[in-house]
């Protein structure tokens, strides 16, 4: 395993932290980690949310980005690969005030691509927000 769970912790908080667009996410909190699986929570505030009060699908789709991404590092192979394909299908709202869980898989490594999940759903309820797939380069 190239990371440990503390190193991906490490990781995260310095992709959130950054002065670049993640750090949308610095209130993001890994949850739990195994191989090629990675759960993180977050509680939608204000500043997540779009004119109707609920989670942005900007940030949903940042969320299915940066999440699948921990996963894909938190393999034998720890490469973040570049985004070549994401879609994100949205089937419930998020409002402030709720907690969401991001749980992201890996379905695949290959030799160049790597295929990813992820759902996110409300933390109290199960109920799907939003399901998301990420398909990323990762070389030779």
């Amino acid at each position: 395993m190239g990371f440990t769970v503390e190193s991906l912790k490490e990781a995260m908080k310095y992709m959130v932290e950054s002065q670049g667009f993640d750090r949308v996410l610095r209130k993001m909190k890994l949850q739990s980690a195994t191989p090629g699986k990675v759960v993180c929570e977050m509680k939608v505030e204000e500043e997540h949310t779009n004119r109707g009060g609920t989670l942005h699908g900007g940030l949903t789709a940042t969320l299915v980005d940066v999440v699948s991404t921990a996963a894909l590092l938190y393999t034998e192979r720890a490469m973040p690969g570049v985004s070549v394909d994401m879609n994100i299908t949205y089937t419930s709202a998020a409002k402030i005030g709720e907690e969401i869980l991001i749980t992201a898989q890996i379905l695949k490594q290959g030799r160049t691509l790597a295929f990813a999940t992820v759902d996110l759903t409300n933390k109290a309820t199960g109920k799907l927000i939003a399901q998301g797939r990420h398909t990323k380069f990762i070389g030779n």
